[in-house]
């Protein structure tokens, strides 16, 4: 009986240590999750996107601008990155990039202080104005891509008038080839 009892201490003490064990790891791992950026930043946008349909133009249109920079952000940095990748000329579009998204990320925060603006007049006035400056980075940011495109324009037919060039002068050599040399007869 005394092993009996032995063994069932033994066994009760490692369950225990186990269950505490789970419990602490578990805790952690909430905690690490719940101070998370990555859960933070997800709960965030998936806020933004709500307060983007809300009926009410207050709530909306600040979330509305600050999604049209975010794209604006995205397509601009996509653009500059692919223009890199094919090894179109860049001169320092990727600085004005660098200071156009700055410009972005200060218009975002304010447009964040003015969502949480309580005096429903002053916010609507708030986000009018910003809004404004919110078109003016986008023209700016559109800018910038048409600069690139128009780049890579020149220099996709910089490439074609080559390909050509040399076609040509392939084809002229060839038919001089042929008629020097292709109506002789086998010796």
């Amino acid at each position: 009986m005394d092993s009996f009892i032995e063994i069932f201490a033994v066994g009760v003490g490692i369950l225990t240590a186990t269950g505490i064990g789970t419990a602490v790891t578990g805790w952690i791992v909430v905690r690490k999750v719940k101070r998370s950026r990555i859960v933070q930043r997800a709960a965030g946008n998936s806020i933004l996107a709500a307060k983007a349909f809300a009926p009410d133009r207050a709530v909306r249109e600040p979330a509305k601008l600050i999604g049209e920079l975010r794209r604006s952000s995205r397509a601009t940095r996509g653009a500059l990155e692919e223009a890199t990748r094919q090894g179109w000329p860049v001169g320092h579009l990727p600085r004005a990039a660098q200071d156009l998204e700055r410009a972005m990320q200060s218009l975002e925060n304010q447009l964040r202080f003015a969502d949480r603006e309580p005096n429903r007049a002053l916010r609507a006035e708030w986000t009018a104005d910003l809004g404004q400056q919110t078109r003016t980075l986008e023209g700016l940011s559109a800018d910038l891509r048409r600069c690139l495109l128009q780049t890579s324009r020149s220099v996709d037919q910089l490439q074609l008038e080559q390909a050509s060039s040399r076609l040509t002068a392939e084809i002229s050599a060839m038919q001089s080839w042929q008629s020097s040399y292709g109506s002789r007869q086998a010796w």
